[in-house]
């Protein structure tokens, strides 16, 4: 199955280059993904957005509160912490006979929406900060729902 999920990247236009034990990484605009490669489960497929957020101590709620946000609104798209900062996950089971280009193509718009969305909670947590109202995750973009 990788063969075939590498050939799929190749016929897009995208070079994985090996990275450790990540993954493969590769480039999208200016997004930096990687391809997670699991070799004790072939079906298992994942592309991610490593570190688009740091942890700083000083906004611990803000960051509680966007993985919050990311992870109870989105579809598909999930927030983790890895490294002291925030990456966005899409991980799905491959059941075969996908289009393996067209899902790829999927999960990557996919992740570029979150990382939009992700920006936008930001703005709108920090804005509630300086104004000094203070909102919770639920009170910040709940028309928002993607």
């Amino acid at each position: 199955m990788k063969e075939k999920i590498f050939e799929a990247f190749a016929n897009l236009g995208f070079k994985l280059d090996g990275s450790d034990d990540t993954g493969y990484v590769f480039d999208y605009e200016n997004l930096h993904l990687i391809y997670m490669y699991n070799q004790n489960d072939e079906d298992y497929f994942c592309i991610c957005l490593p570190g688009f957020y740091d942890y700083e101590e000083a906004k611990k709620e803000q960051y509680q509160a966007l993985a919050e946000k990311i992870n109870a609104t989105l579809k598909y798209v999930k927030a983790y912490t890895l490294g002291g900062c925030m990456w966005l996950f899409y991980e799905r089971e491959l059941l075969g006979g996908e289009d393996l280009e067209a899902l790829i193509r999927h999960m990557i718009f996919h992740l570029e929406a979150g990382l939009r969305f992700a920006r936008k909670t930001i703005m709108e947590l920090e804005a509630s900060l300086a104004d000094g109202s203070g909102s919770t995750c639920e009170e910040v973009g709940d028309d928002d729902n993607d």
